[in-house]
């Protein structure tokens, strides 16, 4: 049985993607912050995702267990917080430190999924911050610190998780595993509001793509409805 971490699963896309992988007979464990909040027929797994302690944990709860990953979907992200470091704490930091905490569980040909949005298209960013995110040498440690100084507002922080995706996608490679940002576009939910045209289904069947890619896949790019879009 193939097995997944989906961060952000009590609603949203997220639910809707551990609904349907845990359907489709996977084990899905449902990266949640309230126990009670997490889909059926799923493992709860509380975390945290602004948390540095909360990821810690739950990393350390799997390796004990040896929870071996076919797939991660870095789900969880807020779109207005009450500042911009919050924003970042979840949509970069998170994803960057529960990507490099797991990576020794992630199995041969895992799948890594960092769900994006349309607004951090780099062409749409500040020249400042798209000096910083071309720059060929970028690390993750670059990135760790730009995170903390949060220069922007939810568009810069999706530009600098698609740039996390890059670099997660370089070092992933030997182990055959494929790291993509994936937009599920505007959709209906609690974030994108009832007039968004898209539905959670159209959405999260762009970032089960994502999950299900074929050996030799593309990695390291940002894609909607499996097109490119960056």
């Amino acid at each position: 049985m193939e097995t997944a971490l989906i961060t952000g699963a009590s609603r949203g896309i997220g639910r809707e993607v551990a609904c349907t992988l845990a359907a489709e007979g996977w084990r899905v464990l449902a990266g949640v912050r309230n126990p009670n909040s997490a889909p059926a027929d799923t493992q709860i797994e509380v975390v945290d995702m602004a948390d540095a302690d909360s990821i810690a944990a739950l990393a350390q709860r799997l390796r004990v267990r040896n929870q071996r990953l076919n797939a991660l979907v870095n789900n969880a992200g807020v779109y207005r917080k009450e500042s911009a470091r919050q924003i970042w704490d979840v949509n970069v930091l998170g994803p960057l430190r529960l990507t490099r905490a797991l990576q020794s569980l992630l199995e041969r040909n895992a799948r890594v999924v960092m769900v994006t949005s349309g607004l951090g298209q780099l062409s749409s960013q500040p020249s400042s911050l798209v000096k910083r995110l071309s720059d060929p040498k970028l690390s993750l440690c670059d990135l760790e610190y730009l995170a903390e100084e949060a220069p922007g507002g939810y568009g810069e922080s999706k530009a600098t998780l698609n740039a996390l995706t890059r670099v997660f996608a370089k070092q992933l490679e030997p182990q055959g595993i494929l790291v993509n940002a994936i937009s599920p576009g505007w959709v209906r939910s609690d974030m994108g509001g009832l007039s968004a045209p898209r539905s959670l289904q159209q959405g999260a069947a762009s970032v089960l793509w994502g999950v299900r890619l074929p050996p030799g896949g593309p990695s390291g790019g940002v894609f909607q409805d499996g097109k490119p879009i960056e």
